[in-house]
């Protein structure tokens, strides 16, 4: 006599291919990520909106700066390429719009931080002189080189170098190893958020974005960036695309011997906005 054969319970072919289906759709998520992150390392052009925050009581050296010309919230876009970083600063309009030049960049790599003092002194200057005409006799045309170092930065601003230095954004990893889900404060909707490791100095990225944007050439994302060495948070929102770039050193350098030179019109700029701010005070 025949054995009877057995037969196989439905809901448990259902579940089966429900795991199996939910196992596929994690291993695609998983190397869409994968390809996504890759083609990310090796280059992209971004531009996002950006605002920074102290993380103590004490405003940081850069912060100060970017709060004396209303610029520690705005925009920046920029290239990156393995290991390096060009960024361009924005001011904001009143309305919200951003302004059509930057008022300064920054060239990072492994070895430098370089900032465009020469583009940050035009637009100071044009400042004081929207608001007080004469002083365009006091302050000269820019006509020394371009960009300066942050061994240089710091002499000027009277720091301790590593306070002006960026190098660890050049040297940041994006890994998927000890990749880590993660639901932030003011995370938004319809947004998955991963933690990368934290880099050797402690610092820590937070990148966000739609699922539905690991598809697409041009990803929106919303990144949280903790950097302890210079006490800040910056939190930025905008697109990422991956992109060939190729990156080289700013060749307008200023040379040592123009230092004191440059200080001096540090201090020509700050005495001259004092008295516009006295002024200012005095009418009101």
């Amino acid at each position: 006599m025949a054995s009877p054969q057995k037969r196989v319970n439905p809901l448990l072919i259902v579940l089966l291919a429900v795991l199996f289906a939910a196992a596929v759709a994690v291993g695609v998520v998983f190397a869409k990520l994968h390809s996504k992150v890759a083609a990310l390392q090796s280059g992209a052009s971004f531009t996002l909106r950006y605002e920074i925050t102290p993380n103590s009581p004490q405003t940081p050296p850069l912060l100060s700066i970017l709060n004396r010309v209303n610029a520690s919230s705005g925009s920046v876009s920029g290239q990156y390429a393995p290991g390096r970083l060009q960024l361009s600063f924005y001011q904001l309009n009143a309305d919200g719009s951003v302004k059509a030049s930057p008022f300064t960049r920054v060239y990072i790599d492994a070895e430098e931080t370089l900032f465009d003092v020469g583009q940050l002194y035009t637009v100071l200057r044009q400042s004081v002189t929207d608001k007080l005409s004469i002083a365009g006799v006091l302050l000269p045309d820019w006509s020394l080189g371009d960009y300066i170092s942050q061994t240089q930065a710091a002499a000027v601003l009277g720091v301790e170098t590593d306070t002006v230095e960026l190098q660890e954004l050049s040297g940041f990893t994006l890994s998927l190893k000890g990749l880590k889900k993660t639901s932030p404060s003011g995370a938004r909707d319809g947004y998955r958020y991963y933690q990368f490791p934290a880099a050797a100095d402690g610092t820590t990225l937070v990148l966000g974005f739609p699922m539905d944007s690991l598809f697409s050439d041009t990803t929106p994302v919303h990144i949280l960036l903790t950097i302890p060495e210079h006490n800040v948070h910056i939190q930025l929102t905008g697109t990422v695309t991956a992109a060939k770039t190729v990156l080289s050193p700013p060749a307008s350098r200023m040379n040592d011997g123009d230092i004191a030179t440059l200080a001096q019109i540090r201090q020509s700029l700050e005495a001259i906005w004092k008295m516009i701010q006295s002024a200012t005070q005095t009418t009101n």
